[in-house]
């Protein structure tokens, strides 16, 4: 899958999945294509309406975040023409929804009618297992007392966070106890999976965490980077 994406070919999405998103909170663009006349008689909560045709020359209306998932929709499952427009503007997680709109009502998903929004928002929301970039930064730079930062990364890196109590993820079940119960856990890797993942673990073992899902680079002098996905 990573390299058919890569490539630039199709990808399509299941009713199910977008259910889970809207049931999970998650922030994402969904695009119905069809005609404007059309849209209103029967639409998918959260949609924007923007016709097929005005699809091309819309691209400023689209999230400044390249990485935001957009999904188009049709009457039958929409264009690879309208995907490859929105793919190329470098919306690299773009899909289709399979079978579009009666796709969506055979799955029983719910449906809206009357006027369609036009304008595009995207807003992207934290998981309550998630810590915001500005709040990672906050906790580090001030050493808050009743936080550890950990760094879950695996093998050799330049340089740790000051303060950061490292663990590689590998290692985590087996150093349990060098982490306190009675302050809040915030992690960090290199680009949020496997902090993801360490979050759990910590979840279930009873302890408070939160992690961060960014792209974090750290120089040997402690100084370091965040850039978010």
């Amino acid at each position: 899958m990573p390299a058919w994406k890569k490539d630039g070919n199709m990808l399509v999405s299941e009713a199910g999945g977008i259910k889970g998103m809207v049931k999970g909170g998650d922030a994402y663009v969904l695009v119905d294509l069809r005609d404007a006349a059309t849209a209103p008689s029967g639409y998918l909560p959260g949609a924007v309406s923007l016709p097929a045709g005005d699809l091309a020359g819309a691209k400023e209306r689209f999230p400044a975040k390249k990485s935001a998932p957009v999904i188009l929709y049709s009457d039958g499952q929409a264009g690879a023409d309208s995907f490859k427009v929105v793919r190329g503007w470098g919306y690299k997680n773009a899909s289709v929804l399979r079978g579009g709109f009666q796709g969506w009502k055979k799955s029983e998903g719910r449906v809206l009618t009357g006027d369609v929004p036009t304008e595009i928002v995207y807003v992207k929301k934290l998981k309550p297992t998630q810590v915001a970039t500005k709040e990672f930064k906050d906790i580090v730079d001030a050493k808050a007392a009743d936080k550890i930062v950990l760094d879950v990364r695996e093998g050799a890196s330049p340089g740790v966070l000051a303060g950061a109590k490292v663990i590689p993820r590998s290692q985590l079940a087996a150093n349990l106890d060098q982490l306190p119960k009675d302050k809040e856990i915030v992690i960090h890797c290199n680009t949020g999976i496997l902090a993801a993942m360490a979050q759990k673990e910590l979840k279930d073992k009873g302890y408070t965490s939160r992690y961060l899902d960014a792209v974090v680079q750290v120089s040997a002098d402690g100084s370091y980077e965040i850039t978010e996905k």
